[in-house]
């Protein structure tokens, strides 16, 4: 609640990164480059070894977004355009594929609700962590703020909450990460062709 306007927006970004994805997919490929990305093909293998290269590569990309947000939310901005507005293009070429164009939300609802979830996530833990540091840096020449102990040593102090509850979010975006695995290798492609045949 803290920081509701903030995951106000990071939702909002998230969403208008998904139906850009979706809209801008025919300006920048060919027809038959988006029936490549489309997601009718989705097989598993039931493999404890592929789901945890898809557990490690997923949660490689959420470590290296949440570091990069260091960079005016670079990270937390580029992980949300990359992810999320690919599962756009993905779904615009999946309706080209076969003419739904909710097929390859009914394909990847399971797992795709927790990996974006994750994702959003992970890029609000992002804004917090870059907010963090821009209070800290400010603080520490504010001379009010400085007492005895150091400008820094104090500064930190003062917003140490803000980097705890960015790193309280990283780690939730990280475990619902490791259930978007979980589902992609043994229960989304199963569960998907049910929704797909019965809707």
């Amino acid at each position: 609640m803290e920081h509701k306007t903030l995951f106000i927006f990071t939702v909002f970004f998230a969403a208008f990164c998904w139906i850009g994805g979706y809209f801008i997919a025919d300006w920048i490929f060919t027809p038959n480059e988006l029936i490549d990305y489309e997601y009718l093909s989705q097989q598993t293998f039931f493999s404890f070894e592929d789901m945890m290269v898809i557990i490690i590569n997923n949660c490689m990309i959420n470590l290296i977004s949440y570091i990069e947000s260091i960079f005016l939310c670079y990270g937390a901005f580029y992980d949300m355009i990359l992810n999320i507005g690919m599962s756009g293009i993905a779904s615009r070429a999946t309706e080209l594929a076969c003419g739904d164009p909710f097929l390859f939300l009914k394909l990847t609802c399971l797992h795709g609700f927790f990996e974006d979830l994750s994702t959003i996530l992970n890029s609000f833990a992002g804004f917090l962590l870059f907010h963090f540091l821009v209070l800290t840096i400010k603080d520490i020449f504010k001379p009010s703020k400085r007492l005895a102990n150091g400008a820094i040593t104090n500064s930190f102090k003062i917003n140490k909450r803000m980097l705890y509850q960015s790193l309280a979010v990283f780690v939730l975006a990280f475990v619902v990460m490791i259930i978007a695995g979980v589902l992609e290798e043994y229960v989304s492609v199963p569960f998907g062709n049910l929704i797909a045949a019965l809707f």
